[in-house]
């Protein structure tokens, strides 16, 4: 019996013919330990890119009041203020997704509202995605 030749699947020629999205599977926990998945088409970026994105959206807005006093804390403001940022930070880096609903920004932060930690879990994924190369699981 003759050898096979192995072949690959693909090869890069040129850095200018990479992908411009992907799909990203995101899996959403309900508190009933019942698991949905979303799709949703992630913009395909350099990791410079997505560290630069990372970074503009990671930075911490100092308040004060009139009379230079530190506001009250309030998790409302904690809470919604976290998921406006991380929406629209999603907005940037994808594209559309699976669901009826349009993709926006508040539409991604009302998915975070409705399903806690589910976008903690896209980041993380993206992230992988992204600077390890790894995709899914």
């Amino acid at each position: 019996m003759a050898k096979e030749k192995t072949v690959p699947v693909s090869s890069i020629k040129s850095m200018a013919g990479a992908i411009l999205t992907f799909k990203l599977p995101l899996k959403i926990k309900h508190l009933d330990g019942t698991e949905t998945e979303v799709e949703i088409t992630a913009k395909a970026m350099r990791k410079s890119e997505w560290a630069a994105l990372r970074d503009a959206h990671g930075k911490v807005e100092q308040v004060e009041t009139e009379d230079g006093e530190k506001p009250r804390f309030s998790f409302v403001n904690v809470v919604v203020g976290d998921t406006r940022k991380a929406g629209e930070l999603i907005a940037q880096c994808a594209t559309g997704w699976d669901l009826s609903d349009p993709f926006t920004a508040e539409s991604i932060a009302e998915l975070e509202d409705t399903f806690g930690g589910t976008l903690a879990r896209f980041l993380s994924d993206y992230d992988a995605a992204i600077f390890h190369g790894r995709l899914g699981n």
